[in-house]
């Protein structure tokens, strides 16, 4: 860890750098240039931040002490820790580790490490597996109070091969999952190419480090900048804190969403703004919500809105959600789906359904 002072100043020259090219191209403006120079400007800032809030207020100095005792008991060599807050009150744990001899595996090590810290912990993503006597980065952070379950049904108008339906599911650093629905308007291989070039993109943001709502604005604005509104998109993206048991949601023209809770009860997530690409700077409709164990959320593309003959159609989905008794999000998909071709068997669009349960882990799980 010598090189980390070094490299933090290094990324705030970066920051630095980044916001006075955003000031001048486009300064507080919409300009996707400006909105990518000032999201990158706030990721390095992030990065600067998880580095210098240390977790120092969250592990003592005599847990450092018993745990650099495990380490040396186990034989395991250390080149450097770093304790981070990667989200408030949580800690990440980056070590650079080897051991004289034997092996032992990221899962074991996360187990030891976590009972004396008094942490759930686990190996993230992207660390070493298994601990040997080459020098390699582990990474342990704290196991999710909530974890998720998703399922998909969906068909394309008049059961053609192609859709202009595209979904993804994607775990982000800090807890977050991400749940997203594009549906290229039209149907054919020309709504497939724009939807999955959206979501595409919008996984690629995400993974960057972008905030939600600077990747969609971002996209929108690269989209409808190029003349590519001839075949706008809506999006439907809900982000999952899986710590905090909280759902954001993002919508740029797409249908309104259910969230169905334990008791059977269906709450209505409301949208009301354009399409992405239709014009640059378009409003996205945002709204939190506290979710509760057992919840389930659901999403799905217009086509199957659209398929319910009523002038409520709002109202008839909530009530048909409310009387599945299905559990599963894979078969809560599939009912809602199969209800909807009783309506409308020939398929007049592209029909897609994502349900997300959530639960609450509990003690020992």
């Amino acid at each position: 860890m010598d090189n980390l002072f070094y490299s933090q100043g290094k990324l705030r020259e970066y920051a630095d750098a980044f916001r006075r090219l955003m000031n001048v191209y486009g300064g507080g403006g919409r300009t996707a240039l400006s909105l990518q120079l000032k999201e990158t400007a706030a990721m390095l800032e992030r990065i600067l931040g998880d580095s210098e809030e240390q977790a120092d207020c969250i592990i003592s100095e005599e847990q450092k002490g018993k745990l650099y005792d495990y380490l040396r008991s186990e034989s395991i060599n250390v080149s450097g820790i770093l304790y981070l807050q990667p989200v408030k009150g949580r800690i990440e744990i980056v070590m650079r580790l080897s051991r004289k001899r034997g092996c032992i595996t990221a899962g074991q090590l996360a187990q030891d490490i976590g009972d004396i810290l008094g942490k759930r912990l686990r190996a993230a993503e992207g660390s070493r597996r298994v601990l040997g006597k080459d020098e390699g980065e582990f990474i342990f952070e704290e196991r999710t109070d909530y974890r998720l379950l998703f399922g998909h049904a969906g068909c394309s108008r008049g059961f053609a091969r192609i859709s202009g339906d595209n979904y993804s599911y994607i775990n982000l650093e800090g807890g977050r999952s991400i749940v997203s629905l594009a549906d290229g308007m039209g149907c054919g291989s020309t709504a497939d190419e724009y939807s999955t070039r959206f979501i595409e993109l919008l996984e690629h943001f995400l993974d960057a480090g972008f905030s939600e709502e600077s990747a969609l604005g971002l996209l929108n604005d690269t989209f409808a900048d190029n003349d590519m509104s001839g075949i706008p998109v809506t999006i439907d993206m809900c982000s999952i804190n899986e710590y905090e048991g909280k759902a954001d949601f993002f919508k740029m023209g797409a249908v309104p969403s259910f969230i169905k809770s334990r008791d059977g009860m269906v709450r209505v997530v409301e949208a009301s703004s354009l399409p992405a690409g239709v014009i640059s700077g378009s409003i996205i409709d945002h709204e939190s919500v506290e979710l509760k164990d057992g919840d389930y959320i659901i999403m799905m593309s217009d086509g199957v809105l659209d398929a319910l003959p009523f002038y409520d159609k709002e109202k008839h989905m909530k009530e048909l959600i409310e009387g599945i008794e299905e559990r599963m999000p894979q078969a809560i998909a599939e009912r809602i789906l199969s209800e909807v071709y009783f309506y409308d068997e020939k398929i007049a669009d592209d029909m897609t359904v994502l349900v997300t349960g959530i639960w609450r882990i509990r003690n020992g799980e």
